[in-house]
């Protein structure tokens, strides 16, 4: 995965982490070479006692810091850590201190006689001495400068964190507002760059939440300022005889009247009021209640796959909509009987037609030039079902096959 893919807080995560670890690796590493070196310097000077302790010389073992200990061998040999093992000594820790241990040869197999009186060591040496070193190993001042670099890091790091976090919460605030959420307060109480850049997004949130409200709010009565006229046009219309201008003038006050319905449904869906409610259902339900609001029958298309008894999980009247704008769009600008196939992952409606021209199967804005025209809508049908479809998480595809329009809503 690339770097640029992880969160800047994971990478500054990462790099604390492996400078901490390489800091404190590189202090185990020195502290086992000071403290072998140590080892190697005590067992000379225990040497070096060893061959002037029968002669009694306090003054060169003063200066040795070794002494001869009261502590009992058996003690040491019973309780101590062996440090290092010679073949007639042993060097051993017992409660923080350090030990030498003189031990006598071993006796020789049976049938050899005792060594010469001549070869044996000196008298002092025949029992097991128990040396002392009183010189204390200098590492507390290596510990103390470890503990005080790792403190600092920590200090750092959590400081930097601290600073950084804002921006994570500025990026998920962010995509929550692509998200259509304006309804956002980032917190910010800092002064540095990232606090700056949060309170402006917030301020920004206002304005968006502010602007948003007035339009809505013009939008509700635009629409309901204009859906009075045409009501009263279209009773009108029917009051009047029949002839070739009155069935003209219902047509276009029937069409009105369709924009508005798009419109105050695109208003909803678009403000964030229609929140989805997904439920299972299933898809020959929610097919029933299309053929409801296109008031039509099962006969007027051709369902295949509805054997599958395919299970959805949709907002029951939203995606009601976004189906019935496809199939009203397949009655009423194809030829023949439109097909419904129905499948595991996908659901697909096709009707004979001329193909659709590259101009008008952007379904992404809610105008669509390309289709403005005497006979033809808006693209504002499509832009709603391509937004629900969306929504819920699927995707609308087209395509042209053997002279029809398809399209295909992949779950």
């Amino acid at each position: 995965m690339s770097i640029n893919k992880h969160s800047v807080l994971t990478i500054i995560s990462l790099f604390f982490l492996f400078i901490f670890t390489l800091i404190n690796a590189l202090f185990w590493v020195a502290l086992q070479y000071t403290q072998k070196r140590h080892e190697e310097e005590q067992l000379r000077r225990f040497f070096l006692a060893e061959r002037v302790i029968h002669e009694r010389d306090e003054t060169t073992l003063k200066h040795l810091m070794i002494r001869p200990s009261l502590i009992p061998s058996a003690t040491l040999l019973e309780k101590g850590e062996v440090i290092i093992e010679l073949p007639f000594a042993k060097m051993l820790e017992y409660e923080g201190k350090t030990f030498f241990i003189h031990l006598p040869p071993p006796k020789p197999p049976f049938g050899f006689k005792e060594p010469h009186p001549d070869f044996m060591p000196p008298p002092s040496f025949r029992d097991i001495e128990v040396l002392e070193d009183v010189l204390e190993q200098e590492s507390l001042l290596l510990w103390a400068i470890v503990a005080g670099i790792d403190t600092l890091i920590l200090i750092f790091f959590a400081y930097l964190f601290r600073k950084l976090l804002p921006l994570y919460r500025l990026k998920n605030a962010i995509r929550l507002f692509k998200d259509g959420d304006i309804s956002l307060d980032a917190p910010s109480n800092g002064k540095d760059e990232i606090s700056e850049v949060t309170k402006e997004f917030n301020f920004v949130l206002e304005k968006i939440a502010s602007m948003k409200e007035a339009r809505s709010l013009f939008l509700r009565n635009v629409l309901h300022e204009l859906k009075t006229p045409i009501m009263k046009g279209s009773l009108t219309c029917e009051s009047l005889e029949p002839s070739h201008e009155q069935e003209r003038l219902g047509r276009i006050f029937a069409r009105m009247n369709y924009l508005l319905d798009e419109f105050a449904k695109i208003e909803r869906f678009s403000s964030g009021a229609w929140s989805l409610n997904r439920v299972e259902y299933r898809f020959v339900d929610i097919l029933d209640h299309v053929y409801d609001l296109l008031l039509c029958d099962r006969d007027t298309f051709t369902l295949k796959g509805e054997e599958s008894g395919l299970i959805v999980l949709v907002d029951f009247e939203l995606f009601a909509i976004a189906l019935k704008n496809l199939l009203d769009n397949a009655l009423k600008y194809g030829r023949g009987k439109p097909t419904v196939v129905i499948s595991e992952h996908f659901i697909e409606i096709c009707s004979l037609g001329d193909e659709m021209s590259e101009a008008k199967r952007d379904f992404s804005k809610p105008f669509n030039r390309a289709y403005e025209g005497s006979s033809t809508g808006l693209g504002l049908g499509l832009y709603l079902t391509n937004s629900i479809v969306q929504k819920h998480g699927f995707m609308l595809k087209y395509s042209y096959q053997d002279e029809s329009n398809c399209f295909e809503i992949c779950l």
